[in-house]
């Protein structure tokens, strides 16, 4: 079980975490997993993306094949989007090394295990790394194969989706899926559903009855999509629903095409002006 390429192997030198001494296979037995495992989950519970990172390259001291340690190094370590990719393919030639035969065994219901979980977590995020980069195909391939091994989505994959097939004016496939997790009442969905229904429609009774929802979930959007504030630099460790951060991430997502819909940045403006009246 060693699985990284000459090429992986040469960037995890450039990191450091690599040298002619270092023994793969002994970082694939199990009591070098766990701990991995151990510290990448005290990563992701962090105070900060600093420690969080921190802890994320000790995972990788005990074990290269720990996924969840490279999906953050890709969250808050990556220095451009090229090597956001590099350090996501790495998650997921490590996730599938350590989950061996578990992968094809646990499909359909893969999310039910940590590791299986993590690997849902690494190879959604690597979707959206290529949609933002242009690679829009393959990324709507991994999100397919997310909801494949898991159609329960534990990784919440398909916000992510449903946003990047809006993009792609697949308005149809974007409304099924979000159909499919009927349930989902945060205000990623709702904006969304809002655009997809002013799409259809334009501005009346349907689509002002799903704007208005959205408004509900979380008002602090419009100032983000309009453009009126700027998110941050760096995206939040963790998100409360209705609050800024949550703001920020449904209009990281959705501005490009609320700004491609002919209409939606007036209509929304205006609804927004409405609302605070």
């Amino acid at each position: 079980m060693t699985g990284f390429s000459d090429a992986d192997r040469a960037f995890l030198g450039e990191l450091g975490l690599i040298d002619a001494r270092t023994d793969l296979a002994a970082m694939a037995g199990e009591e070098r997993l766990s701990a991995a495992d151990a510290k990448a989950g005290a990563a992701w519970e962090a105070s900060n993306p600093r420690k969080g990172v921190e802890l994320a390259l000790a995972a990788l001291g005990e074990s290269l094949y720990c996924a969840p340690a490279y999906t953050m190094l890709s969250l808050f370590a990556a220095r451009d989007l090229g090597e956001r990719v590099r350090f996501l393919d790495l998650a997921l030639v490590a996730g599938e090394a350590a989950l061996g035969e578990k992968l094809a065994a646990e499909a359909g219901k893969l999310g039910a295990s940590p590791r299986g979980l993590a690997y849902l977590e690494a190879r959604q995020h690597l979707a959206s790394a290529l949609a933002v980069s242009g690679e829009r195909e393959k990324a709507f391939g991994h999100w397919r194969e997310v909801l494949r091994l898991d159609p329960t989505d534990p990784s919440r994959a398909r916000f992510d989706f449903a946003d990047a097939l809006i993009d792609a004016e697949a308005d149809g496939e974007a409304l099924e899926l979000l159909d499919r997790f009927a349930a989902d009442a945060d205000a990623r969905v709702a904006y969304a559903r809002a655009l997809l229904s002013f799409r259809k429609n334009g501005a009346g009774a349907a689509a002002d009855a799903a704007l208005a929802t959205a408004l509900s979930a979380n008002g602090y959007v419009p100032a983000y999509l309009l453009g009126d504030r700027k998110p941050p630099k760096s995206a939040p460790m963790t998100v409360e629903p209705g609050s800024r951060d949550e703001a920020v991430i449904v209009a990281v997502n959705g501005t490009r095409a609320w700004n491609a819909t002919k209409g939606a940045v007036a209509w929304l403006k205006e609804a927004r002006r409405r609302a605070t009246m």
